[in-house]
């Protein structure tokens, strides 16, 4: 069985009509060095049998027109830009010419510094108790859970999403300060907001039969067939324990996966996809990122997981760029790039009966002038990214073949070199 692993609702906000569709896609790399060069198919415009594209990390920012909300009033911050809002609609606009059958976005949909209000703004409530603030990181959730969801519907990209840091307050959530102690408190009520906008319908049932119901992931794990040879599983890779949150997949949530993984050998399924949001393998690229990884990492009861039912690749996100490696059979990707820095990217995959073809993406842009993108925590990340209109170009590429072969390696999908 060929495996592949990877990282990545009510109401709708406007101000987010979608742009004409970006200039047609660049050539690649002109200048690219393969690697294990393998013939693969001359016929053009041979269809996969399905695609997806990979967009983790891409936003990490909440970004939403506040004034949209009651609670603004004249002279309040605002989380939104033009700027933004044209990187925004650029990137998505881009994706959707790709005509992806879904995307992946294997965490850090949002900021998520939620239940606070460092500005006094009042936005999105008091936060001066513990329910005010259990409210308030609602409010917000589905404020900009909503605005994120709908960002997709409009283009009708199907959206299937994973569980990152910043998707439960963001790290540290250890006993260092009352804040981080109250995140830890709270992650239950961040995994049911996350919950409500990605794993349920807007009626509020399961989207995904195939869950660990029962634990205390069962709102932020599920496994779907994406096609009848193609099986995604996504994972929560935060656990609470010891006073803090270590990210790793124990538990109730191992046994369902390695049950989940076994009957997809047992029934022949040619490619399973397990998508989650932190590397295993390190080191890895990383640009602007708290370097956050699966503890045990090649050790880990997750990856021992993989290696022994076959899986193929695991994509993650958190490290803001692209690198492959391989071990025990299993080749990581490490994917994805902060759109307010000017690095946005993604990355394509077509599959076939016999392999799947990678490409990694990237739009050339700037940080811009001007200060930093309010957040209920106060200013933080660049609020004015500069995307001109030169289409994407390529980073990387490689084939991944039925057997487990990584061919055709060009660029930041060659296999890393490890300084």
């Amino acid at each position: 069985m060929a495996t592949l692993a990877v990282a990545l609702v009510a109401g709708a906000c406007g101000d987010y009509t979608p742009a004409q569709v970006a200039s047609e896609r660049a050539a690649e790399d002109p200048s690219p060095r393969l690697l294990d060069a393998w013939p693969l198919p001359t016929v053009a415009d041979q269809p996969p049998d399905y695609e997806f594209v990979a967009a983790p990390d891409f936003l990490n920012q909440d970004v939403g027109d506040v004034r949209t909300l009651p609670t603004w009033r004249p002279g309040d911050p605002n989380s939104w830009t033009p700027q933004l809002q044209q990187g925004i609609t650029r990137f998505l606009d881009e994706i959707k010419a790709v005509d992806p059958d879904s995307v992946l976005v294997p965490g850090d949909l949002v900021e998520g510094h939620w239940g606070r209000d460092k500005d006094h703004t009042g936005i999105f409530g008091p936060v001066r108790t513990r329910r005010e603030k259990q409210q308030a990181i609602r409010r917000a959730a589905n404020f900009y859970y909503s605005t994120y969801k709908h960002r997709f519907d409009i283009r009708d990209l199907p959206l299937y999403a994973a569980l990152g840091d910043h998707d439960i307050g963001d790290n540290d959530w250890d006993n260092s300060t009352p804040a981080t102690r109250f995140k830890r408190s709270q992650i239950g009520l961040f995994r049911q907001m996350f919950g409500r906008y990605f794993t349920h319908t807007p009626s509020g049932k399961p989207r995904f039969a195939d869950r660990p119901v029962g634990t205390v992931w069962a709102d932020t794990a599920y496994a779907v067939h994406l096609t009848p040879d193609v099986l995604l599983v996504s994972l929560d890779e935060f656990n609470r324990r010891d006073a803090d949150v270590h990210l790793e997949v124990v538990g109730d949530q191992l046994r369902w996966l390695r049950q989940t993984l076994r009957q997809a050998r047992a029934d022949g399924v040619p490619w399973v996809i397990v998508q989650g949001h932190n590397p295993i393998l390190m080191p890895v690229r990383e640009r602007s990122t708290s370097g956050g990884h699966i503890e045990g990492g090649r050790r880990s009861a997750l990856w021992r997981t993989m290696a022994r039912y076959g899986v193929d690749v695991y994509l993650n996100g958190e490290v803001h760029d692209t690198t492959m490696r391989q071990a025990d059979g299993v080749t990581q990707i490490s994917a994805g790039g902060l759109l307010y820095t000017g690095n946005a990217s993604y990355l394509v995959a077509k599959v076939y009966d016999d392999r799947i073809d990678f490409d990694a993406r990237r739009i050339a842009g700037a940080p811009g002038p001007g200060g930093d993108l309010w957040q209920t925590t106060g200013p933080r990340t660049r609020a004015r990214p500069e995307y001109g209109i030169a289409p994407s170009i390529s980073i990387g590429s490689m084939s991944l073949t039925s057997d487990g072969r990584a061919i055709n390696q060009v660029g930041q999908l060659q296999a890393y070199d490890v300084p």
